[in-house]
């Protein structure tokens, strides 16, 4: 079909130039509460090339996080689950 494909094909990170571990720190520090031009002036870019990212992401939530069960009223929210393993070291 002479059509190239990459890890990237398929994706919400299809056709993006910037390396997806860049996009993934600007994800977790916007999601740690710093704002959009701050996270543009962190990583190099402009603040709406990080608003077109949290856009592409946010289309694609559905497919990432699993439904509620219909049957039960639970709610797990990541930030509160927490695991030690052996000892709490600094």
């Amino acid at each position: 079909c002479r059509k190239q494909f990459n890890d990237r094909t398929g994706t919400p990170m299809a056709r993006l130039r910037t390396s997806s571990t860049i996009v993934t720190l600007a994800m977790n520090v916007r999601t740690e509460g710093m704002g959009v031009r701050a996270t543009g002036r962190s990583f190099g870019k402009s603040h709406s090339t990080i608003l077109r990212w949290e856009e592409r992401l946010a289309n694609q939530l559905n497919q990432w996080s699993p439904t509620a069960p219909e049957t039960a009223d639970l709610t797990v929210e990541g930030d509160e689950v927490y695991t030690r393993v052996g000892e709490n070291l600094p």
